[in-house]
């Protein structure tokens, strides 16, 4: 996750009235402003206190202002390489765009079909109906695990799904060795470093699975990869992740809500 991802989802999170929320309202409105001032300016612009400031700057994993700052002013500075779906020469005009993802789509689709059984699907139903905890550690929110998450509460298993680095450490410390925890981090040089959480959910013995294969130093604290092969672009990735919740979130609610298979 990076710090743009990082202030979005930590003002939608927040409470309406709470003063974290109007301090990163006025962050993301004057995101090229704050990326040029101190700690003092920004908390003038912000109409806080550079205490608040340093609180929220916590709020969301950094531990000073400064690697917050630093953080900030190199995805202004880059923004061409951030929140980025399509690689820029597939960019050029609107047609090579929507001729982009449905070409990805497309591609999606086949390694589906040709990784997605409903044999392994349905052991993985079974798998987390055996666990006492199931915990989504995504960088983002997707309507296809929260669809999930209230499958898996009508039958009484606890879940928990966070999006800061922070609400991941805490959340993690609670599991233990029958818990599922599946983890997605986006790999890049300005990625917040995730091994705290991964060193704390292995200590617990919790059972973890990393959605994308892509080696990382997280590789030895991991069990398993829901995606264990390729998949080369952000689209074909989104896609492939939203339909496997999709699938498996039917699967577990027809096996032990409706009890029809």
């Amino acid at each position: 996750m990076n710090v743009l991802q990082n202030l979005v989802e930590l003002y939608d999170q927040l409470p309406p009235g709470s003063t974290y929320k109007e301090v990163a309202r006025g962050i993301l409105g004057h995101l090229e402003e704050v990326a040029d001032s101190t700690i003092y300016e920004v908390a003038e612009l912000t109409n806080s206190s550079r205490t608040t400031v340093w609180r929220m700057v916590q709020k969301m994993g950094y531990e000073n202002f400064s690697d917050f700052h630093h953080a900030l002013k190199q995805a202004m500075g880059h923004y061409s390489y951030y929140n980025r779906i399509q690689k820029p020469e597939l960019c050029t005009d609107e047609n090579r765009i929507v001729s982009a993802f449905l070409h990805q789509t497309k591609n999606a689709r086949s390694l589906m079909e040709k990784h997605f059984t409903a044999e392994s699907l349905l052991v993985m139903a079974d798998k987390i109906h055996e666990a006492d905890k199931v915990a989504f550690y995504f960088p983002y929110h997707t309507f296809s695990i929260a669809s999930f998450q209230q499958n898996l509460s009508v039958t009484g298993k606890e879940t928990d799904y966070v999006c800061l680095i922070p609400d991941m450490k805490e959340s993690s410390s609670h599991l233990t060795r029958q818990s599922i925890v599946f983890i997605e981090t986006i790999d890049h040089a300005e990625s917040m470093d995730a091994m705290d959480v991964f060193i704390t959910a292995k200590a617990a013995g919790a059972h973890i699975i990393k959605v994308s294969q892509t080696r990382t130093s997280y590789d030895p604290y991991t069990d398993e990869y829901l995606l264990s092969f390729d998949t080369n672009d952000v689209t074909t990735n989104l896609i492939l992740i939203t339909t496997y919740f999709l699938m498996l979130s039917e699967i577990y609610r027809a096996k032990y809500i409706d009890h029809t298979i």
